[in-house]
């Protein structure tokens, strides 16, 4: 079975912004979607609680961004990646409220985006990384998301 193409997976996602707005049932693409999701975002909240940036790459309308900043106290900004312009527009919608931050929307491929190296504590990927092709596209997606990542403290561990 070959992979749906960019322009596939964008018109899909277009279309179904509705249901990807639902905190409930948005990411129930597996039985256990929700929990993983408030398991993903109390880990976050917990491991940064002076949370300055997050990428969410795949954002879809928003909803990892949404109950994460439901949990943190702080105000980071938020820079969202997606395919489909009308999730973006979701998301930040969303999102704009939960935070004083700011919030940054770029329609495209995250490979390709522009985006500053060492900039975020955080990064979100779900329901993204199966995308990916081959050997060569993981290994440049996951330097590439490395790069991205500020330099410093993880986990309490100085590298």
């Amino acid at each position: 079975m070959s992979k749906a193409t960019l322009q596939e997976i964008e018109t899909r996602f277009d279309k179904d912004v509705e249901r990807f707005s639902n905190l409930e049932t948005g990411q129930a693409t597996t039985l256990d979607a929700v929990w993983n999701m408030e398991l993903i975002t109390d880990a976050i909240s917990s491991l940064y609680p002076n949370l300055e940036q997050v990428l969410d790459i795949g954002c879809g309308a928003g909803n990892y961004d949404v109950k994460l900043l439901q949990k943190v106290r702080s105000n980071p900004d938020v820079t969202l990646v997606d395919l489909s312009l009308p999730m973006l527009e979701r998301a930040k919608e969303r999102v704009g409220v939960l935070t004083t931050g700011a919030v940054h929307l770029i329609k495209g491929d995250f490979r390709q985006a522009d985006l500053s190296e060492e900039k975020f504590d955080v990064i979100i990927a779900t329901a993204v990384l199966h995308h990916l092709r081959d050997d060569q596209d993981w290994e440049t997606a996951f330097r590439k998301l490395f790069k991205l990542l500020k330099s410093g403290e993880v986990y309490g561990f100085s590298i």
